[in-house]
């Protein structure tokens, strides 16, 4: 049996439930297999601030998937998330659960088979809550799941759009609103000239901003100094320095220093 059917089929023996909803391939897979067998599966999308996708987007993406539901939660950040300790997910993502209704049904998320080993503080947090991983427990990859969402009717660009902006500050420098916005302001930046939707705009300290891009019109892009003049007037409201990365965007390099 081939890892889109197993999927499906997981859902016949798991016909309710919440899932965590971000729009990107992970949990496009698992909506649109859930709904292939027409499961009652009610994905949640968390607007935290940290999104780069808007609500109205998400709910088109549930919708390409083939769910007519699509249930907002506002999650206001709380103070140990703020201060951006190295645990920073585990606190972000239990406070995200305990809004999740507690009325018996499973929860689910996009936890791929790639992400296990990996440092993914948010993953104990899921352990507390009892959270399912079909992913995970079937041995899908992330690599995977792009074809097995795209199949199921995900819109890649809205897929691409999903990421989590406070993973591009590093670990106790303050998750501020104004660095929040200036992240998403650069990086839509480049997605609206350039469809780089893997740039990634970091702040390393208080007075570094860097720019980490993916595509070589990305690159070709900054040779014009209009445009660079823009980034660094918009970088500059946050840092004293906004500087371009010379290897291409990758996932944060400081958990590197982490032992797990």
């Amino acid at each position: 049996m081939d890892k889109k059917q197993a999927l499906i089929n997981w859902f016949e023996s798991h016909p309710q439930g919440y899932l965590l909803f971000s729009g990107g391939f992970d949990s496009s897979a698992i909506l649109g297999a859930a709904m292939q067998v027409g499961a009652n599966i009610i994905p949640i999308w968390v607007d935290n601030g940290f999104n780069r996708a808007s609500a109205e987007e998400m709910l088109i993406q549930a919708r390409n998937l083939g769910s007519e539901k699509l249930e907002v939660i506002d999650v206001t950040p709380g103070q140990t998330v703020v201060e951006n300790p190295v645990n920073r997910c585990y606190h972000c993502k239990k406070h995200i659960l305990s809004q999740v209704p507690q009325d018996g049904l499973p929860v689910f998320d996009g936890t791929t088979a790639s992400d296990l080993g990996n440092y993914r503080p948010g993953k104990q947090a899921l352990d507390e809550y009892k959270v399912l991983s079909p992913l995970a427990e079937l041995g899908i990859t992330c690599g995977e799941t792009k074809e097995l969402a795209i199949s199921f009717g995900a819109d890649p660009l809205l897929s691409d759009l999903e990421s989590c902006l406070a993973t591009r500050i590093n670990y106790s420098t303050l998750l501020t609103p104004e660095r929040i916005s200036v992240i998403r302001t650069i990086e839509n930046l480049f997605v609206e000239k350039t469809d780089d939707f893997h740039v990634r705009c970091r702040i390393d300290d208080v007075d570094h901003l860097r720019i980490e891009l993916a595509k070589p019109e990305s690159y070709r892009a900054i040779a014009d100094e209009q445009f660079r003049q823009q980034l660094f007037d918009i970088g500059s409201e946050v840092g004293l320095f906004v500087t371009v990365d010379m290897k291409r965007s990758r996932p944060n390099e400081y958990d590197k220093r982490i032992k797990i």
